[in-house]
């Protein structure tokens, strides 16, 4: 009997130490505040950073991140992270995969916040890796996986994260994951520098948005409050020669969220870029925060994803007109998009979290509707609401149906008769693409989706 009541009471405090990193508040859990497509963005500071691009691999948590060494020897390593805003963390996330040759893992890791880039760190959350995940000098590959989650011990908010990695002999640390789940204490604030001239130099990415490897290209985008549209080019800097594909779509979150249709092939793909908050570094310190500095993923419908880094050679944008083809307006494209696929993804369409209040920034987007709805005045359509599998289908289904009504109420008032439309909320029963708890497909899936009728 004693000993049945010892296991129930060990398995109940095990409930407690690895519970699941989420809640059901208020109708929807918690949120990566530390995620790419919820506006986070890793930053260095001081000699002691990592390198920064190691940092940026996982940011999404889809690819694993490399080996990497403290710089200033011994074995501690650091990683920092910008939050979109202010916000209180509830618990943490870290994971690692299996097959990296000649590294190690964390045998001890610290969460700590703070209310600016180098201020004063508080711990919140530290862990010690369980001794059978360590990796054993025999070993020549790393092959055991881990994932854990930790809840905060203390209720902090900060809109940094520091997280320290300790423990190994070398400090060669094998981390796929971090995530950090709680709440933002406050709207995000729209981003409106996300217009500029890019340069790709990643050839993966390059074949999949033109159909080649060869050469270097550009992405030129221009914003409009919550709207963002622009071309892709071939070529970069002041060689520009011809455009192969345009960009239409908006801000979520503070990241770029586009949909890339190729001019010959009128194929379309899935565009992310976010650009690295400016973050003031001390006299002597890394120049770090450039915002010259950003982050582009790109999926093309069929499961392949590309991740990596980009640089914006200009904050002015690049006239597309200047390569000899005619520049779309933000509703020609839309248009375009709707004659092809019947259906337009409405990004820059925000709303309050957990709210079927619109954002500010979503009328520049919701006016170049009005304008296409009323250039067509023997169309209609269906404004769909979609959202991401997290929280209650019930909850969703609700909080969709809401949001697409909410959008149906503002094109009514700007003079689009109400015959022509009908809100429809789908919840997470349509999603673009499975999530499997994949961060990325929960963005994509996440959407207000204009549909011919």
């Amino acid at each position: 009997m004693h000993t049945q009541r010892a296991l129930i009471l060990f398995l109940l405090v095990l409930s407690v130490l690895f519970l699941p990193a989420y809640s059901n508040a208020q109708g929807r859990e918690l949120i990566d505040v530390a995620d790419f497509f919820n506006g986070a963005f890793p930053y260095r500071t001081g000699a002691s950073a990592d390198r920064f691009a190691n940092q940026i691999r996982i940011i999404s948590g889809q690819r694993p991140l490399n080996p990497f060494n403290p710089s200033e020897g011994g074995n501690i390593s650091y990683l920092y992270y910008a939050f979109a805003a202010p916000a209180t963390i509830e618990s943490f996330r870290f994971a690692a995969g299996k097959g990296t040759r000649n590294i190690e893992v964390p045998r001890h890791i610290e969460f700590a916040v703070s209310s600016s880039p180098e201020g004063d760190f508080q711990t919140v959350a530290a862990f010690d890796l369980p001794e059978s995940h360590y990796f054993k000098p025999s070993q020549k590959y790393f092959d055991t996986q881990y994932d854990f989650s930790v809840p905060a011990q203390r209720k902090i908010s900060g809109r940094y994260l520091r997280i320290t990695l300790s423990g190994s002999e070398y400090g060669r640390y094998k981390v796929s994951l971090f995530s950090a789940y709680g709440r933002f204490d406050q709207p995000i604030p729209l981003r409106e520098d996300l217009g500029g001239h890019y340069i790709v130099l990643d050839s993966k990415m390059i074949a999949m948005l033109v159909g080649t490897r060869n050469g270097t290209s550009s992405i030129v985008l221009k914003q409009e409050n919550g709207l963002i549209q622009g071309c892709y080019l071939l070529g970069y800097k002041d060689h520009v020669n011809q455009v192969v594909g345009t960009f239409i779509g908006g801000v979520e979150n503070n990241v770029a969220r586009l949909t890339y249709t190729h001019t010959e092939s009128g194929l379309q793909a899935s565009v992310a870029l976010g650009l690295a908050y400016p973050i003031k570094a001390s006299p002597g310190k890394y120049p770090e925060g450039s915002t010259n500095k950003a982050y582009l993923v790109l999926e093309d419908g069929k499961g392949n994803v590309v991740a990596d880094w980009t640089e914006r050679f200009s904050e002015k944008a690049f006239p597309c007109a200047a390569t000899g083809r005619k520049e779309k307006t933000a509703g020609e494209a839309m248009q375009e998009s709707l004659e092809k696929t019947g259906k337009v993804q409405l990004y820059g369409v925000n709303f309050d979290f957990d709210s079927d209040a619109l954002r500010p920034e979503s009328s520049t987007v919701l006016d170049e509707v009005a304008k296409l709805a009323k250039a067509n005045p023997s169309w209609k359509f269906e404004v769909g609401g979609h959202t991401d599998s997290i929280g209650s289908a019930d909850y969703n289904l609700k909080l969709s149906d809401r949001r697409a009504a909410s959008v149906v109420r503002y094109l009514i008032n700007k003079g689009v008769e109400a015959v022509r439309l009908k809100a429809k909320g789908y919840g997470a029963t349509r999603p673009l693409i499975a999530d499997a708890g994949d961060d990325a497909a929960r963005a994509k899936n996440r959407r207000v989706e204009l549909v011919k009728q």
